[in-house]
């Protein structure tokens, strides 16, 4: 069933060049797909070039020996009023409770002991009155050039806590601040942290059956996409755009929308012709792009269960780095998978090391928590997002220095022909699935002169126009 979506208002983004004719888009994200699917739906010719033989982008989801495991983004957080949360409503996508709050435990691997209920109440800093309450006033105290790093040495100077507990507040800090920005909290402005807009429900929201490839497919199927089709170069003329691939291919269009991600933009592909205005060019080599990894670990059973074990935090023995969370899949979809979800700062543990040396550092905390040797997983996985070109990091952030400002400049159109979207694009879910969605229906919006867009499954290729 076909939706009308808008991307947050009713208001019609500054037109682009008219006619559109034939729109391009670079990427076949949730961005680029929620353009092309708007324009199918509203009978606008368009084609989609990818570079991977895959469409999703950042959303993936693998299937490993049987269980599904998204190793990109996985939750629809927030999702009451999430425009992805109806978008899996309108195409049929059923999606089930994933917060594992209430069932978290948590062991500290320094000291070697699990922590109470109250012990990690006060590591995980979620009381009212703890650093998110603060923010306010440690904006003020330290000044626009703060780092989040700056925030959290203010804020536990300032608080009565001493020794291990001092120390885990700290890396719990770290971990929820690098799990935001996937950045380094250095590397994270003050100013401009947790300033995103929120839908309702929980956090940690709901997660669609099937993984995000359910959703990512629903939407693209149907659509013209070529794969393989890496973009090396892109033309801006007085009359369309031309894109060229790598192998020297080249597609026209009347316009084209570009929505590669902000580390492939700042390794400078694709090149553009002419040069994005200068203050496009400071703004992507301005902001943050950091790391954000995952390891899947997937058993013949959930053996966790056993020792009363589910969801954990683990707190490493590096005082400096951030805490580890590892969700139990055996708690949501019946899989007997551990992810191991590893922030900014800790990423050398999982990244330009084998498998096997990964899933050893993993195992042996688990080991070390339920007190007895972890039986040998049926299958690992290790995602390297920083390394992957056609990502090159995780998702955006905003560093010291910077301000939403330039997120949303990388949103506006250059030369009324050339579109952009992204989940950098748009400061209002920066660094969100539901964010580089919603920049995709901007630009939709955009292209179509129209307040709202028709999303949803299209009428299978062979039988539109019947």
């Amino acid at each position: 069933m076909a939706t009308s979506f808008d991307d947050g208002n009713r208001a019609i983004p500054e037109r682009t060049v008219e006619p559109v004719e034939r729109v391009l888009v670079v990427g076949a994200g949730i961005a680029g797909l929620a353009v092309a699917n708007a324009l199918a739906h509203a009978g606008v010719p368009c084609r989609v070039v990818e570079a991977r033989s895959r469409v999703g982008g950042r959303l993936r989801t693998a299937n490993l020996t049987g269980s599904v495991v998204d190793l990109g983004g996985s939750w629809v957080h927030h999702p009451d009023g999430n425009p992805l949360r109806e978008l899996a409503r309108s195409v049929g996508v059923a999606c089930r409770p994933g917060n594992p709050l209430e069932n978290l435990r948590a062991f500290d691997c320094s000291s070697g002991k699990w922590l109470s209920r109250a012990e990690l109440d006060v590591s995980m800093a979620v009381e009212p009155d703890g650093f998110i309450e603060l923010l306010d006033d440690l904006r003020v105290k330290l000044g626009a050039g703060a780092s989040a790093a700056d925030g959290v040495d203010a804020y536990l100077a300032a608080s009565a806590l001493v020794g291990d507990d001092l120390r885990r507040a700290r890396q719990a800090l770290r971990a929820h601040i690098e799990a935001d920005a996937a950045g380094s909290a250095e590397h994270q402005s003050l100013g401009w942290l947790w300033t995103q807009a929120e839908y309702g429900g929980d956090y940690f929201g709901d997660l669609p059956e099937g993984g995000y490839a359910s959703l990512v497919e629903a939407i693209a199927v149907g659509l013209d996409v070529q794969l393989e089709w890496p973009v090396a170069r892109v033309d801006l003329r007085e009359d369309g755009v031309v894109l060229t691939s790598e192998s020297g291919a080249t597609e026209t269009g009347s316009q084209a929308v570009v929505t590669v991600p902000l580390g492939v933009l700042r390794s400078g592909r694709p090149t553009f012709s002419p040069p994005l205005p200068s203050d496009r060019g400071e703004a992507v080599a301005r902001l943050g792009f950091g790391r954000y990894e995952k390891v899947a670990l997937e058993f013949d059973e959930a053996f966790w269960r056993g020792a009363g074990v589910s969801h954990l935090v683990l707190f490493p023995p590096e005082a400096e780095e951030p805490a580890s969370w590892v969700f139990d899949l055996d708690a949501f979809s019946g899989d007997p998978v551990l992810v191991c979800h590893t922030f900014h700062s800790a990423t050398h543990h999982v990244t330009g090391v084998s498998r096997d040396v990964v899933a050893r550092w993993l195992m042996d905390m688990l080991t070390e928590a339920l007190g007895r040797p972890c039986p040998e997983p049926v299958s690992v996985t290790v995602t390297d997002w920083s390394a992957d070109p056609y990502a090159l990091g995780a998702y955006t952030h905003v560093p010291p220095g910077c301000s939403n400002a330039d997120v949303d400049l990388l949103g506006t159109p250059v030369g009324g022909r050339l579109l952009f979207a992204g989940e950098h694009t748009q400061s209002a879910r920066l660094g969100y699935a539901d964010g580089a969605f919603t920049s995709g229906i901007r630009e939709a919006k955009r292209l179509l002169g129209a307040p709202a867009v028709t999303l949803g499954r299209l009428v299978d290729a062979a039988r539109r126009g019947d």
